[in-house]
This record gives C-alpha cells, structure tokens and sequence, in this order.
C-alpha cells in the first residue's frame, strides 16, 4: 500500500490575513477577487447544487514560472470520489489573468514552498496544478453539498483550500478532519476572506453541505491542487 508523505501532518489552518500580509490589501482589491469569481463560474455539467470553474496549470520547477496547461480536463479516483470519480471531467475554463491578480500572486509565493518541497522529493520538474473555483448556493430547505460529498482521502498530495466568500445566512460549510477510521478528529470554520486549510491524504477530510436560514445562501472557494501525474488518468 502506498504511503503518503503527510506534508502537513493531515491538515493546517492559516488565517488569510497571514497568507496576504505581504501586500496591501484593501476593499477594492477583495470586491474585485469576487467579482472575477463571479465571473469565471458556470453551473457544474455535473451537478446542478454546485457552479464552478477551473484552470489547469504546470509549474517549473527550475525557473519558477507559472503557465496554462494544455490539458484541461480534471481527473479523480473512484476511490478518491465516489460520486463523480472514474472519468475526466470538464469546466468552465477560468480566465489565465487569474496569474497576475496580486492576490492570486500573494497567495501562491506562500504555498510555493510546499510546492517546491514535493517536487524535490519526488524529482518532478514540472507540477501539475488545478484552480478550482467552487460556488456552494442553496436557498432556504435546500443543500448544495461537495463532490464527493463527505469524508475522503485526495488522490493529490496537497490541496489548499481558500474562502472566498460566505454569506452571513448559510449553514453548514464546516470542514471536517478526520482519521482512516472515519471519526472525525476537528471541525475547522473558514470565516474570512482567503483563510485557507490545507490538507495532505494522511487523513480524511470533507466539508458539510451548505443549506441557508433564509434566502439565498452561497460559500465560495477556490482550490489550488497539487496533482500527483501518476493519478491523473484524464491526462493525454
């Protein structure tokens, strides 16, 4: 049996005004992380409780340079999602300027290190990376759940996991740790904007469905994954 190489000891919580701390954040530059959100997110082809959008890129290691890659299709385990693994899927193709956002660019020079630390040991010359934006809506009596929708180990060696929104009116979206037994160890609550959890496959994971005390309730968040090449089947 594989041993995965527990990079963050299962999982760690940083507040996001850590991760931004070496820019100047202002509202502005929050509304319109959000507004770009917005607009690169499109009802999920397979599953109409989420909308999403996603971008493949590929990191050298060697010059440290960030670019789209020319697969993009989004592979998962069955083991990994018993719901939607099995197959490659395909996204809503979020837009590349995404790369030179200063939050986005923030964001990845604190990640990058972990980045760097798995190429090394697994002599990987270029990364395999995937953006997940994922918006979680559900109205009042309704639920808009993850896929897969509860406890999992991640076919990637690292996910990072980022809020970009939650509305004072959802319920639910909590994360939730736990070991390969399946009891749940912690329940971690992403409340500001770009707190992140991040989550290696030494233990399991999931987050709850999100439901709404009134209105329209909506968690929005974005994923940067860390593909292992030898998992992602949907590669050509």
């Amino acid at each position: 049996m594989r041993e995965e190489y527990p990079y963050v000891d299962g999982c760690k919580f940083i507040e996001g005004q850590e991760l931004l701390s070496d820019i100047n954040l202002t509202l502005d530059d929050v509304v319109g992380f959000r507004e770009f959100f917005d607009d690169n997110i499109a009802l999920d082809p397979y599953s109409n409780v989420r909308i999403r959008g996603m971008l493949k890129l590929e990191y050298d290691y060697m010059s440290r340079d960030l670019s789209k890659a020319q697969v993009q299709s989004y592979f998962q385990s069955a083991d990994a999602n018993n719901l939607n693994g099995g197959s490659a899927r395909t996204f809503n193709t979020i837009d590349s300027q995404l790369l030179a956002l200063p939050i986005f660019k923030a964001l990845f020079a604190k990640h990058e290190p972990l980045i760097r630390q798995y190429c090394e040991r697994n002599d990987v010359p270029k990364a395999q990376l995937s953006i997940h934006f994922i918006r979680y809506q559900a109205n009042k009596g309704e639920a808009s759940y993850s896929s897969p929708v509860w406890l999992h180990k991640d076919d990637e060696p690292i996910v990072f996991i980022h809020l970009v929104n939650l509305t004072d009116n959802a319920l639910g979206a909590d994360n939730v740790i736990a070991g390969m037994d399946d009891l749940p160890t912690k329940v971690i609550r992403l409340t500001e904007f770009m707190d992140c959890l991040i989550v290696d496959p030494s233990l399991k994971h999931a987050v709850t469905p999100v439901g709404s005390k009134s209105g329209v309730a909506r968690r929005d968040v974005m994923l940067v994954n860390l593909e292992d090449p030898s998992r992602q089947g949907g590669y050509a």
